[in-house]
């Protein structure tokens, strides 16, 4: 059985999947088990695409489809291990749940490609703040900042061009700090 819920991550708030398991097993083997259908749930959840990596903590990334292009969100075990690194022997201790943490990253890789998107206005979009080379959205109750550019149009309204990623690895670290550094310039 799985449980939602928001909590206070190391920036804002992320999404906590907490699974409780039937019997103590070791985080190792209920990944081997599970692994398959936890990337279905959370492609499924979040309308995006999962990008694997390893090792635990570290679970990987999602590719969120957001207006044709993607906002990024980190995939964790945030819960009974934690980052920033932990021992490998920890990986094989009978535990009775396991959280899964989803907490909003600005991306650290260049764009693929930029999907352009025409709109009279950008509150059509729902929560959008645009910077000078960036963007800030609100979905799904967090915020993402995603590389965007966008121009005014000729016939009035805005053109957004926003950002396509491929599943590449990243720096956790490196990309939340990024994020920070974005989000607390908006204020």
């Amino acid at each position: 059985m799985v449980r939602r819920a928001y909590v206070q991550g190391l920036i804002q708030r992320r999404v906590k999947y907490r699974f409780d398991l039937p019997q103590p097993m070791s985080i190792k083997q209920w990944l081997q088990n599970n692994f398959e259908e936890l990337k279905r749930l959370l492609e499924s959840d979040w309308n995006a695409e999962f990008c694997p990596a390893s090792p635990p903590p570290d679970l990987g990334s999602l590719l969120i489809n957001w207006r044709g292009g993607h906002l990024v969100a980190d995939v964790s075990i945030c819960a009974p291990i934690s980052r920033p690194w932990s021992p490998p022997i920890s990986l094989e201790i009978p535990v009775k749940r396991i959280d899964i943490c989803v907490e909003p990253v600005a991306p650290v890789t260049e764009a693929v490609e930029h999907v352009k998107i025409y709109t009279p206005g950008v509150k059509l979009f729902g929560r959008v703040t645009l910077r000078k080379d960036y963007a800030v959205v609100k979905h799904k109750g967090l915020f993402f900042a995603v590389d965007m550019k966008y121009k005014a149009d000729p016939r009035g309204g805005i053109v957004l061009q926003v950002p396509r990623y491929k599943c590449a690895n990243y720096e956790a670290g490196a990309a939340m700090r990024r994020l920070k550094n974005l989000l607390e310039t908006r204020r």
